[in-house]
């Protein structure tokens, strides 16, 4: 808080003035530390940023870890409104000649007419029965007062895997399960006969439905000229990894043809080339040394140690061959075929680091041994017996490991957890703010006490020197007395 002083009445000079001067001058450590705590801010800052964007480029690494992902098979039919496909990463590319002969149906029956013809009543109003009926071995309890509506929800509800619908007054029962397994067992219990009474199954002489609307069938199809019956339109049993959707009964040939979706695997490495290069860029440009004029925080991190260790460790990571990229024969060492990011497609464009991706060359890889190119990104180490530890390798694996040690922070084997290096670095900032923060807190208390200090001196000035000014006027007043006294005689 500021004072109101009245200085300089005495003496003339402008204390006031003198006082904040000096106070001024006590300031100016206190706004070189601000101007340092903005900069150290925006320090704290580019290393969130850099956090930010290591998390985004982990997570598309982890996207070339996945099999679904680099294996990805594709199923391309030449009808697809007869038959479709789809092949996950364990099928094998081959061609197939496929003939839809019948589809399979779930069996339905309804009853024979709506229930104002049978009963005179609306869907609504109570059936006025009482009885019980099996529906696929389970009890269905029709109780007085229940309608129709009532009826079909208790079936719904019901684990008679049967779905009951109304429809124009039918009470209509469709199986859940499609071909002839699904087919609807129904007989009366006890009670009325409801099922009877609907008009929906004749438990007389042997049983037999009122209205069968839609009877239970096996898909029939013929797969490269082998004849097929299967329950179901979706069929996955026939080929390994292929799920067969069956659509129309056309009886045409449709010629199915299962390949690498090379496309899926290009936007996973695509996409982690433009990651890459988007952290690459802000990294220099923080690390670079700023020009004359420049504008922003370029150059802001120059001559950061931890940063700089991060740009040469990932360069390193993307520029290196896997670690088993050569392998002992009989006829001596031998190197893989596809061993570093570079025999994928993925290169640097210059000594700055910047990659750039040939999706052809990846293309060409995945034709020719995809299980290869997923395993130079991501392969399972195994002791030196052969078996499999249940730890990962690879190009991808060892690059997301390295980013997760910066970002994630992880036990240290003595109970504790290790803070991650971008972390460390956002902390250590903060700490030097936090004491240039303290030292002017500390340094405004001084100024404090050293403003009342000058307050109470200059204070003390201006009244010894309206003490001499009184007693010289004193002493002008008795020399001119005197003066006129001597006059007088």
């Amino acid at each position: 808080m500021s004072r109101i002083t009245f200085g300089g009445l005495a003496s003339g000079l402008d204390t006031n003035g003198l006082i904040n001067g000096l106070l001024e001058l006590e300031r100016l450590p206190i706004v070189q530390n601000e101007e340092r705590i903005k900069v150290l801010e925006q320090k704290k800052d580019a290393w969130r940023d850099i956090n930010m964007r290591l998390r985004n480029l982990r997570s598309v690494i982890q996207e070339l870890c996945k099999e679904e992902n680099i294996l990805a098979k594709q199923a391309y039919s030449t009808n697809s409104s007869i038959v479709r496909a789809v092949a996950d990463p364990t099928a094998k590319n081959a061609s197939y000649e496929l003939k839809v002969d019948r589809l399979a149906t779930n069996h339905t029956v309804a009853m024979q007419a709506d229930i104002q013809s049978l009963l005179g009543k609306s869907a609504v109003e109570s059936l006025n029965m009482a009885g019980v009926f099996l529906l696929n071995g389970v009890e269905i309890e029709v109780e007085n007062g229940d309608s129709l509506q009532d009826l079909q929800s208790k079936i719904n509800n019901s684990e008679a895997n049967v779905e009951a619908s109304i429809i124009a007054g039918h009470l209509l029962l469709k199986s859940g399960t499609s071909g002839t397994d699904g087919s609807l067992e129904m007989s009366y219990k006890s009670g009325n006969n409801v099922l009877n009474t609907l008009k929906i199954y004749n438990s007389g002489g042997g049983g037999s439905f009122y209205h069968e609307t839609l009877e239970a069938r096996d898909a029939l199809l013929s797969i490269n000229g082998i004849s097929v019956i299967r329950p179901s339109n979706e069929i996955d049993d026939l080929i390994d990894g292929v799920t067969f959707n069956l659509l129309d009964e056309s009886g045409e040939s449709v010629y199915l043809q299962v390949s690498v979706d090379a496309e899926r695997a290009a936007g996973a490495f695509a996409a982690f080339a433009e990651q890459y290069n988007s952290v690459n860029e802000f990294i220099r440009e923080k690390l670079q040394k700023p020009e004359k004029n420049s504008i922003g925080d370029v150059g802001l991190l120059r001559g950061d140690t931890a940063l700089m260790r991060i740009e040469r460790s990932m360069r390193s990571l993307i520029t290196s061959p896997v670690s088993n990229y050569r392998y002992e024969t009989e006829e001596g060492w031998e190197q893989k075929k596809y061993y570093s990011f570079s025999s994928l497609g993925i290169s640097t464009i210059d000594e700055e680091g910047y990659l750039q991706f040939d999706s052809e060359k990846l293309l060409r890889a995945l034709k020719d041994d995809p299980e290869a190119v997923f395993e130079l990104l991501k392969f399972e180490i195994e002791d030196e017996n052969g078996v499999a530890t249940g730890q990962f390798g690879g190009l991808a694996v060892t690059l997301d490991n390295y980013l997760r040690r910066l970002l994630i922070s992880e036990q240290d084997g003595y109970g504790g957890s290790t803070t991650p290096m971008a972390v460390q670095q956002e902390q250590a900032i903060q700490r030097r703010i936090d004491e240039l923060e303290r030292r002017n807190e500390a340094r405004e208390e001084r100024i404090l006490r050293y403003e009342e200090r000058l307050i109470r001196q200059f204070t003390s000035l201006e009244k010894y020197i309206s003490e001499m000014q009184s007693k010289g006027e004193d002493l002008a007043r008795m020399i001119g007395q005197l003066s006129n006294q001597q006059n007088q005689k």
